[in-house]
């Protein structure tokens, strides 16, 4: 570093894992001869002439210090591009340049999403929309599917009353199942309308993925 000459412990070194066979090790570290890379100073001894630095310190203050630009910038209603990180059961976390944000499962699409892995994979580019920005607990909310047409919107000229569709069975509870259209919206078919019922449960009458051909009796699309 400049005139002085300093030492980084292989265990601060990004990319040498601890486990690594020594002659892989020191294959890897031979490699980085001559290349410049950003450090932190972790103990400094001028008596004993004694310089120790870290890399991987410095790029989780370098981490830090990005995810905090992006969280001091971002606002919410932003619209912001962003690569898929990580896919769990809840939704998918997003790269925004620095900081990641949420897409929960519920804000991934119009339709019923049961795997976010159905919609999504690690790597994707994605558009997003910010809906929450909590500085506090460093948490950024987003929503894909508040950038892709609402189907509500395209209901009534869809369907009409008194219509034969195709749906699939998404849910099945005690009081009915719900039932996904082409479109991507869910409606409900009342127990009262499944045949077999009262005598057996909606359970023992249809079960979920199920494909029914049901007859559309109500509309009300402001409600959803």
């Amino acid at each position: 570093f400049g005139r002085i000459r300093g030492f980084i412990p292989a265990s601060q070194i990004v990319g040498i894992p601890r486990r690594l066979h020594e002659d892989e090790r020191r294959k890897r570290l031979e490699a980085m001869v001559g290349q410049t890379m950003g450090l932190k100073i972790i103990e400094v001894d001028k008596r004993r002439r004694r310089l120790i630095f870290s890399q991987r310190r410095a790029l989780r203050a370098w981490q830090e210090k990005k995810r905090e630009d992006v969280m001091r910038n971002l606002q919410e209603c932003d619209i912001c591009h962003g690569k898929v990180t990580d896919i769990t059961g809840f939704g998918a976390f997003v790269d925004l340049g620095g900081a990641d944000g949420l897409i929960h499962v519920s804000e991934l699409s119009w339709k019923r999403v049961d795997n976010p892995r159905d919609v999504l994979k690690v790597g994707d580019e994605v558009e997003v929309y910010v809906l929450n920005v909590d500085r506090d607990r460093k948490r950024i909310a987003l929503s894909r599917k508040r950038l892709l047409p609402d189907p509500w919107t395209q209901v009534d000229d869809t369907y009409q009353i008194g219509q034969i569709v195709e749906g699939r069975v998404t849910r099945v509870v005690d009081f009915g199942a719900f039932i996904e259209l082409d479109l991507g919206i869910e409606g409900l078919l009342h127990a009262s309308e499944m045949i077999g019922t009262p005598e057996l449960k909606p359970a023992e009458v249809v079960r979920p993925s199920q494909r029914l051909p049901v007859k559309v009796i109500r509309i009300e699309s402001r409600r959803k």
